[in-house]
């Protein structure tokens, strides 16, 4: 499984310079970069024909209000600023009139702790404008995957632009789970050397199933909203041509196939993690049985001169009692006794 393939891959091309908050583009034409809030509204005034996206830093004390004042503009009710900051980690799309609202989440994760953080991104996306509320990070940066699309964003619009988004999303889950079958693969190697995980191992296999579950949290409601965008129509602009719409649906289709083959890579990783511990598990009982089979044969092997002393240790007589002769027919007795046992122990296997 890979990341992403072709146009679907969301950080495809490389960009010179700082990345800009935002951009108004009219096809091919970039016509303003960095405005914000009714700057944007000015340009997108002045071009009928100009779309814009707008990237808002979840962090920022800016990001609400700038959020409260386009939902007005948008004339949508309150509950939609609701649902864009919320931190809950839902995965939802829904209609409101001429706008639609996508609320997903992108992860990373640190790969000397297992951890997974968990971005949430909130979409709101008309005809001519998207609005992205996110976790601004070097890791996962929504700005820099839209930046990076302006050839996709040129015929595609702000239907092609939530689609960069959504794929930017579920690549971060690609790489995440792509990392966790790496290093649940090693320690599946390690079980084949016939011993069972050390201590730290064992600690570390349950990080990894930890950040396999905070991984599924967000893959698995996700398929519903991936089914819901690739089957709705197409936001784009009103005298879209055909073409574009098809092209349009045709992406939705390739980027549901992919999610899907990424929440499934993680169900099965979800699998292959249990078998490493069920494996490691089993590797422990048999090598206890090996250890405690051995035990059991060297305290045979050492109770046999252990019952010949203790026999003629008794305060009865016997034969060459008090005679070194004696001594030295019971020693050869007991180490006939024990050189028997040996053999036997050995030959099944025992010792």
């Amino acid at each position: 499984m890979t990341a992403g393939s072709g146009e679907l891959t969301a950080t495809t091309g490389t960009l010179a310079g700082p990345i800009p908050v935002s951009r108004v583009w009219a096809g091919t034409k970039v016509l303003a970069e960095d405005l914000a809030g009714e700057d944007l509204g000015d340009v997108l005034d002045l071009h009928d024909d100009a779309l814009c996206w707008w990237v808002l830093d979840r962090s920022s004390d800016y990001a609400q209000d700038a959020l409260r004042r386009l939902i007005k503009e948008f004339d949508l009710d309150a509950l939609v600023l609701h649902e864009l900051v919320a931190t809950d980690h839902r995965a939802k799309f829904e209609e409101i009139g001429q706008a639609r609202l996508v609320l997903t989440n992108a992860v990373t994760i640190d790969q000397h702790t297992a951890q997974v953080t968990v971005h949430p991104v909130s979409v709101l996306v008309t005809d001519r404008a998207l609005v992205c509320l996110a976790d601004v990070t070097a890791d996962m940066d929504p700005r820099r995957w839209l930046a990076a699309a302006g050839e996709r964003l040129a015929t595609g619009g702000t239907a092609a632009a939530l689609q960069v988004l959504v794929s930017g999303v579920i690549d971060s889950y690609a790489v995440v789970v792509d990392w966790l079958e790496q290093a649940g693969d090693e320690l599946a190697d390690e079980l084949f050397t016939g011993r069972p995980l050390s201590k730290e191992q064992q600690l570390w296999a349950f990080r990894l199933r930890s950040a396999l579950t905070s991984v599924r949290r967000v893959t698995e409601p996700m398929r519903a909203v991936v089914a819901d965008l690739r089957d709705v129509h197409p936001v784009t602009k009103p005298k879209a041509q055909r073409k574009v719409e098809s092209l349009t649906g045709r992406r939705w289709a390739l980027i549901a196939e992919h999610h899907d083959r990424v929440a499934n890579a993680a169900d099965s990783l979800a699998e292959s993690l249990t078998s490493v511990f069920e494996t490691s598990l089993a590797l422990a009982d048999l090598q206890l049985n090996v250890i405690m089979k051995k035990l059991t044969g060297w305290a045979g092997i050492v109770a046999a001169p252990t019952l010949i002393t203790g026999f003629v240790g008794m305060n009865v007589g016997f034969p060459l009692q008090g005679t070194g002769y004696g001594f030295w027919v019971y020693l050869v007795l007991m180490i006939i006794a024990v050189g028997v046992l040996w053999y036997v122990f050995r030959r099944k296997d025992w010792i």
